[in-house]
């Protein structure tokens, strides 16, 4: 038994349109201070239905690894 890529094919619940190709994803206008975006939207480009969104910013801090030479004897 063989599968073809339209028996997996995706299908938007809003406008039927059927296909991978409709499924994209576009960053938020909201940036960090680095210019990242905070999230993405996942969303049928032919209608606008919106499946997911998926963070992207994360807030961290620089730690330093705190490092120490043996004296020597």
């Amino acid at each position: 038994m063989t599968e073809t890529s339209e028996t997996a094919a995706p299908k938007c619940p809003s406008c039927s349109i059927v296909g991978v190709e409709y499924i994209v994803s576009t960053p938020s206008r909201e940036r960090s201070k680095a210019k990242q975006p905070w999230f993405y939207i996942i969303h049928c480009s032919a209608c606008g239905h919106v499946y997911n969104t998926l963070s992207k910013h994360t807030f961290t801090q620089a730690v330093t690894p705190n490092f120490v030479l043996p004296k020597p004897s």
